[in-house]
């Protein structure tokens, strides 16, 4: 019999607020400004909360945002953006049609590494911006999506190796022909990037605000690779006056978060396949760390198998989620009594799942054991 981990109940979130800063909106202005943008839908699953005996199950459909399958591009456009400009030495509320016409005379390269959805987004910049473009990958990349990247114009570098070693050997290449390395982890001597990405995914946050009204958000669902959009998340869902609940979940072969929390430092990890290929990440990133650790009030891993069979329960109520998408409902699902009480919900709560990707191809889990070749439960 397979031992499975046990979600971790993180004290030091008890009595965390975010750091205030004034927010400014310059990310989502400059989305607004983008071909196809719209809110993404805010879906409510009255069957889940029925289930699990809360007020409301709110899901954020992020299966087609600015016309590519998944939240990232909310990150890398605007990640792209502010280090496209800054090193033109042109000011943040430059226009996307100067910036264009400034490359056009001075080309940059991007570069970036990738489980799939980023690099698919980096790509789409790159295209945007009329700019070559390199995406790193890890070796177990599917080859479909290999081929989506392909067919936004950028080339794709094969690295047999883990996606950590793809995020260096993307920051190597970079550095050496003066190109910009597009990356949402951050590392020493690698911070400002990353922030931009991680202030472009608020914008979903933003929406959510909007769409929900006057409602109070109880407990969010994030899932977490390197921990950026759950730096998000947990920065705009702790800021003072708001009482959200934050949890994590991630894959049982992929848990660097459980595993760093757990812990109290910061721990990288050796990780097994999965098929929520972009949670597939040893590494914190260092400014995202800080942040989750303080602010992360859960923290639980799923197997292959909860993931697959929450996108097939998804799929037969019309809405189309990856394995990384409908890893929050697969959490939301896997909660004792015991952990619903610990996270202080109960029939007047509402739980907002962020469902970050589409529907995609992925080799079907057979059960439990099989996807999780050890996931023993830890000291």
């Amino acid at each position: 019999m397979t031992i499975r981990r046990a979600i971790y109940h993180n004290p030091l979130a008890e009595s965390w607020t975010a750091p205030i800063k004034e927010e400014k909106a310059a990310a989502t202005k400059f989305h607004e400004q983008l071909p196809s943008y719209a809110q993404t839908q805010l879906v409510s699953l009255d069957y889940v909360a029925h289930e699990i005996g809360v007020k409301s199950v709110l899901l954020k459909d992020e299966s087609s945002r600015l016309g590519l399958p998944s939240f990232k591009i909310l990150g890398a456009s605007w990640g792209t953006f502010c280090a496209v400009t800054q090193k033109l030495h042109l000011p943040f509320d430059t226009t996307l049609d100067q910036v264009q016409a400034t490359l056009s005379r001075c080309p940059i390269t991007l570069f970036a590494a990738t489980d799939g959805n980023h690099g698919r987004a980096v790509a789409r910049m790159g295209k945007i911006l009329g700019v070559p473009v390199s995406i790193f990958v890890p070796a177990t990349m599917h080859v479909r999506t290999k081929n989506f990247i392909r067919e936004e114009g950028a080339e794709i570098v094969e690295c047999h190796s883990s996606y950590d070693m793809a995020v260096q050997t993307a920051f190597s290449e970079a550095e050496k022909v003066g190109g910009i390395l597009v990356q949402d982890t951050a590392f020493d001597g690698y911070t400002d990037i990353p922030s931009w990405i991680v202030n472009g995914y608020r914008t979903m946050f933003r929406e959510i605000d909007a769409q929900i009204g006057d409602r109070t958000v109880d407990l969010v669902i994030a899932p977490v690779g390197v921990g950026s959009f759950a730096q998000a998340v947990a920065l705009h869902y702790k800021s003072p006056g708001r009482s959200t609940k934050v949890l994590t979940v991630e894959p049982d072969t992929a848990a660097c978060l459980w595993m760093s929390l757990k812990k109290g430092e910061n721990t990288p990890i050796e990780t097994e396949h999965t098929i929520m290929a972009g949670l597939d990440c040893g590494t914190v990133s260092s400014i995202a760390w800080p942040i989750l650790r303080d602010g992360v009030d859960a923290s639980i891993t799923i197997s292959d198998l909860e993931s697959h069979q929450a996108s097939q329960d998804l799929a037969q109520h019309s809405i189309s989620a990856g394995p990384c998408g409908s890893a929050p409902l697969a959490a939301l699902r896997k909660l004792r009594k015991e952990d619903l009480e610990s996270l202080q919900l109960t029939d007047k709560s509402t739980v907002v799942l962020l469902c970050t990707e589409g529907a995609r191809e992925y080799e079907f889990p057979r059960d439990v054991s099989s996807a999780i070749p050890h996931c023993q439960q830890e000291p």
